[in-house]
């Protein structure tokens, strides 16, 4: 079977480069891209950053899942943790990437909002994107009437809210009223991860959110992402133009509840590419709020400090802590004495 897709690969070689080719930039980056030595801030700041991780055994009646998340802080020298983790299994069917991937949010928020909560911090580092969960609900919310919407957040919003101040994202109560109901059961989900990303907005401290990878084209409107765009035009250390994104302008229809709506809607993010190391990887910064130039500056002073090889070190630390590997999943899995068939024992 190789042999024939690697014929084919020849075959299409040359239609695939002139794609390639005539998919080369032509904007101008120069109009946004500051090249700039980043220096290093060298007063005193508390600062923290956090991952989560997730992995699965699908057997054949259910699936066991195991997650946690990590919230290093960097105080003066000195490297503190704060940690969350949950195991548990769901039925085999509906959704259950989409949900795993919604829960490691979840507990990821609540630990960074515990450590928010138990140290005086000056800026909290987030892996990811705080616009993307706020703005892309799972796609099938659409379809539920306004009546059922209701009629969800009446009967479970106040128990949500009250696990907001645990830092665990099990639902399992909520799971047992619902009688599984996978569709309501992820409605719920994505409503508590608003409620906790209004918390961390609540909090008032600088929310800093950092992605790896973007396709986002605010920049330059066009096909090829604004990242790769900066990515090939320059090597070396600086930032872009800061662009402004109001909530307003993107969502046009209403948030859960009216507390909700009124947060997110009266919101402004400040976007901007950042290499923090000459030849090391482009990364998008979104915080939640408008800075003036000389806050970026600040902002990024403070994040060079505490990165190595182009890349916040708390994030990277974080990120190696809690990966979840499936030898461990293994060992979960005889902890709790689950030995059923998965179905690739065949394989």
């Amino acid at each position: 079977m190789l042999d024939s897709l690697y014929e084919r690969t020849l075959y299409k070689k040359e239609t695939i480069n002139k794609k390639f080719r005539d998919s080369e930039i032509k904007s101008k980056p120069a109009n946004f891209w500051k090249e700039w030595q980043i220096n290093e801030d060298d007063s005193k700041f508390t600062i923290c950053g956090g991952d989560g991780s997730f992995n699965k055994i699908e057997f054949r009646r259910f699936m066991l899942y195991a997650i946690d998340a990590e919230c290093l802080i960097y105080d003066n020298d000195e490297l503190k943790s704060v940690q969350s983790c949950e195991v548990d299994i769901l039925p085999p069917y509906g959704y259950n990437r989409e949900r795993l991937e919604n829960y490691m949010g979840i507990l990821e928020m609540k630990t960074n909002l515990k450590a928010l909560e138990e140290y005086d911090i000056d800026i909290m580092l987030f892996d990811g994107s705080i616009l993307g969960n706020i703005i892309r609900p799972p796609h099938f919310i659409r379809g539920f009437t306004k009546r059922t919407k209701d009629e969800m957040i009446k009967a479970y919003l106040p128990a949500l809210k009250e696990k907001i101040e645990e830092s665990s994202s099990d639902l399992s109560t909520l799971r047992r009223d619902l009688k599984e109901d996978i569709e309501p059961m992820i409605y719920l989900e994505y409503l508590e991860k608003l409620l906790v990303i209004y918390r961390l907005i609540e909090k008032k401290r600088k929310i800093v959110a950092i992605s790896k990878t973007s396709t986002s084209n605010r920049y330059f409107r066009s096909n090829i992402p604004d990242m790769a765009i900066f990515e090939e035009f320059s090597n070396k250390e600086g930032y872009s133009k800061p662009k402004y994104l109001e909530v307003s302008d993107i969502v046009k229809w209403k948030f859960p509840t009216s507390e909700l709506d009124r947060l997110f809607k009266g919101m402004t993010f400040t976007i901007f590419y950042v290499r923090l190391e000459d030849l090391k990887n482009i990364l998008k910064f979104e915080l939640p709020y408008r800075l003036s130039d000389s806050e970026v500056t600040e902002i990024l002073e403070k994040v060079k400090k505490i990165s190595t090889d182009g890349y916040p070190y708390l994030l990277k630390r974080a990120h190696n802590d809690v990966i979840i590997r499936d030898g461990d999943m293994e060992r979960i899995s005889k902890i709790l004495g689950l030995f059923e068939r998965t179905g690739r024992e065949m394989l």
